[in-house]
């Protein structure tokens, strides 16, 4: 591949970015106005760069426009790569996007680059708008203390998979994993040294189940694993390797301690909802407890 041709550092992409706003808007140059407008009707980053690509093909031969975030997420993609590429730094008043990739068949001439540019100036207020979105419903979602999902997210997933498991005819298991005597931890070393245990009991769980399992944090030191196209036997099989695996857990922070944890498990029977499945689980739990903790009870 030839060596890309490279923008001038953000100023001449995102000059006019940079002031757009209610009051400002007039301040983009026409072209990327208009496709500020048009990127303005979705808050998927995705179909904001499909959006780009359509638009600046009716104007330039463009193969494929890709955009890497500015912290690490996977790059997003629309069209294909091609022999030619320009890289462009986006930015949105001051705050970096990330890095976007615009490939074609041939380099692009002085006027060609000039249009280029004019047109993606309408670029990145509305991915800056898209980004931030998804990061809210992200922190919205997730438990900032373990960082796997919370409770919120795991009602609406529970309604979501029992629908379509019963309209696919599939099998869904639920696990509810429940701390053994938690508490003695914050007695004894203080609620920081606990919440160190529950974060690592959350990752213990997530390197334990599989890519396909949905991984939550009920609440304190509960959590709950939904597991899709799952029987009951398989369940427990995966409920007992995360057992296994916990209560290997012997040193957190420099403290020896033994961990262990109580995992109820319930399949989804025919015509079941939600709530049964998981009263189902939860009585399991409760009977591991009353047989002694650290072990697997199906219901």
């Amino acid at each position: 591949m030839p060596v890309p041709s490279e923008s001038q550092p953000v100023d001449e992409l995102c000059r006019a970015a940079n002031l757009i706003g209610v009051s400002a808007a007039a301040a983009l140059p026409q072209r990327g106005l208009e496709l500020c407008g048009i990127l303005q009707s979705t808050l998927d980053p995705q179909h904001q760069l499909d959006l780009a690509l359509k638009a600046a093909r009716a104007h330039l031969p463009i193969s494929g426009l890709e955009f890497s975030p500015a912290h690490g997420e996977s790059p997003l993609r629309a069209g294909n790569a091609a022999a030619h590429l320009t890289r462009y730094e986006l930015v949105a008043e001051r705050h970096p996007l990330g890095r976007l990739h615009v490939f074609s068949e041939k380099s692009f001439d002085t006027g060609e680059e000039a249009l280029l540019q004019e047109l993606l100036s309408g670029l990145p207020y509305p991915l800056r708008n898209a980004l931030s979105y998804i990061e809210a419903v992200e922190l919205a979602s997730h438990d900032p203390l373990t960082g796997v999902q919370n409770r919120r997210a795991m009602n609406q997933a529970l309604v979501r998979e029992v629908e379509l498991a019963q309209r696919q005819q599939t099998q869904l298991s639920m696990l509810i994993i429940d701390a053994d005597e938690f508490k003695q931890f914050n007695d004894r070393f203080g609620h920081n040294f606990g919440d160190e245990v529950l974060r690592r009991l959350a990752a213990t769980t997530a390197s334990s189940v599989r890519r396909s399992d949905l991984l939550y944090r009920y609440g304190g030191e509960e959590f709950v694993v939904l597991a899709a196209y799952t029987g009951i036997d398989d369940a427990c099989l995966l409920a007992e390797r995360i057992r296994a695996h916990i209560e290997r857990i012997d040193r957190v922070a420099d403290h020896r301690i033994r961990l262990t944890v109580s995992i109820g498990v319930s399949t989804l029977l025919e015509n079941d909802s939600p709530r049964k499945l998981f009263e189902r689980a939860d009585d399991a739990l409760y009977r591991a407890k009353r047989l002694g903790r650290n072990r697997v009870q199906a219901g």
